[in-house]
């Protein structure tokens, strides 16, 4: 078991004794922003008007919480309104009351409603989704999902991260330094989408902790955030940043698959990558002029070619039918050698699949970037 989530145990059972679920509202302290132009609106959802952007680096006041949104007020200005928390790195302060992060490790994962594998089944959790960890008893935790399902999972299937904004490496080897400049001592490098957690924000440089523990300082540049909202958004909070696409298509894991549907209940394999591009992109299909088919046959044919070994999140994956070079399936590349598609197989629906897989690895033909 690592320190941090030793740590994080401890926590939770301090915060156990002062009480069993906490209120969102409760939430209250400081932190700054760590998104270029990040923008303040009216309300706790990404598509309410905005107010105004206010610069990477600005100190806030955060008096409330909603959802995946901060009710913040900037320090010396007469603003305030609703931010994305992907956006605002807390202070200690801030955190005395927090719940902590975890990411489901396995294929399927029961929720159950209480510690032990003989209580009764909630609900379950894919590989991927992202969950809030509220409690502890003995190998379990106590978790609460994006779809406001409470209920216990056993904690050797769910990694512990960091309770802060993330990032993802945009180059292709950075560094964290011991201090805010290029001639200190290197603690760790990094490769090209590796994960950073964002403690804070100086001068050009991150404060950042990795989930091994190592705490440091990493540019400004070499890292984009990632922000897990119900739609892609760039750092500045635009539908531009296709990071997001991660978090987008987890959303539609599990829905069946159906020959020649195009969603949103149904899909099959190039319908559910028409679907997310054309609903989640539709702007930068048209800003860059992409006019996107319908067959995956036909999706391979736009964009630009990219080598296996340089895949980036985003990416459409490619196969053909095993026993020629005709394409017949298709994917998004979510990182670590991983794609999300609608299968015919025998699961029938939105799966994440490994491109290391046999039957995968063996039909594999191209990718194509788009954007």
């Amino acid at each position: 078991m690592s320190n941090y989530r030793k740590r994080v145990i401890l926590s939770l059972m301090t915060l156990s004794l002062i009480a069993t679920c906490l209120p969102a509202y409760a939430q209250a302290g400081s932190g700054t922003v760590v998104g270029d132009n990040s923008t303040v609106r009216s309300e706790a959802n990404l598509n309410a008007s905005a107010i105004q952007t206010i610069p990477i680096g600005t100190k806030v006041s955060i008096n409330g919480s909603d959802n995946d949104f901060l009710y913040v007020e900037v320090s010396g200005k007469n603003l305030s309104g609703w931010i994305h928390q992907d956006l605002v790195s807390l202070k200690e302060s801030a955190k005395k009351q927090e719940v902590y992060k975890g990411i489901v490790t396995a294929s399927t994962l029961n929720i159950r409603s209480g510690p032990s594998t003989g209580s009764s089944l909630q609900g379950q959790l894919r590989i991927g989704n992202e969950l809030q960890v509220i409690g502890e008893s003995d190998e379990w935790f106590q978790i609460v999902d994006e779809r406001s399902i409470k209920g216990w999972v056993h904690g050797d299937y769910i990694s512990i991260i960091p309770n802060l904004p993330s990032a993802y490496v945009n180059t292709e080897q950075v560094s964290i330094y011991t201090e805010r400049k290029d001639s200190s001592g290197i603690l760790k490098h990094l490769q090209k989408h590796d994960v950073v957690y964002i403690k804070d924000y100086k001068s050009g440089w991150y404060s950042v902790i990795t989930e091994s523990e190592v705490e440091g300082w990493v540019k400004r540049n070499d890292l984009t955030l990632i922000i897990n909202g119900n739609a892609p958004t760039s750092r500045g909070g635009s539908r531009g940043n296709i990071a997001g696409i991660v978090s987008t298509t987890e959303k539609y894991l599990g829905t069946p698959y159906r020959y020649a549907a195009t969603g949103p209940n149904q899909f099959d394999c190039s319908g559910f990558v028409y679907y997310i591009l054309h609903e989640y992109y539709g702007d930068m299909l048209r800003q860059n002029n992409i006019n996107l088919p319908r067959s995956s046959r036909y999706m391979a044919t736009v964009g630009t070619a990219v080598g296996r070994d340089q895949l980036e999140i985003g990416d459409l994956v490619f196969f053909n039918n095993g026993s020629s070079s005709r394409i017949n399936h298709v994917g998004i590349y979510i990182g670590s050698n991983n794609f999300i598609h609608a299968s015919s197989g025998a699961n029938m629906s939105v799966i994440i699949s490994s491109l290391n897989a046999d039957n995968y690895r063996r039909r594999y033909s191209t990718a194509r970037r788009l954007f």
